[in-house]
């Protein structure tokens, strides 16, 4: 039987240690914002399928979701320190507040059962939320 070199065995474990270790370059600083940004892009696009089949309460229930994400989607990307966040922060500010804007003026009209014009809040609030997780998908 031959006899194994311990340097070897050391450095095929050191080898095997460094390979379970994370990646920490090559993690993405923005990736929280992105999963909370499609997370409200598929709540609106149920908003606006289950609200298209008239149920004002649907419209209510995820535009309510809706809110509360972007809410917080909000305040992570007033509060984030990512440098490729810097120079889109201003656009991607404007546009999640109009999606805001948009989600609460189709809670409330939900609210009133004004089916048809709840809808139109909630299709223009979805189309916020699309361009908020493209422009999030677009930062590098």
């Amino acid at each position: 039987m031959q006899k194994q070199n311990p340097r070897l065995i050391i450095l095929f474990i050191f080898y095997f240690f460094l390979l379970s270790l994370p990646a920490q370059a090559g993690e993405d600083p923005l990736k929280s914002i992105r999963q909370l940004a499609n997370r409200i892009y598929i709540t609106s696009e149920d908003m606006v399928f289950h609200g298209a089949e008239g149920h004002a309460d649907e419209i209510v229930g995820y535009g309510k979701k809706m809110i509360e994400r972007a809410e917080v989607l909000l305040g992570e990307v007033e509060t984030s320190e990512a440098p490729q966040l810097e120079k889109k922060k201003g656009k991607l500010i404007a546009t999640i507040k109009a999606m805001l804007k948009k989600a609460k003026e189709a809670v409330s009209l939900g609210e009133q059962n004004k089916v048809r014009a709840a809808m139109t809040a909630a299709r223009k609030a979805s189309f916020r939320a699309k361009q908020t997780r493209q422009r999030l998908q677009m930062i590098r």
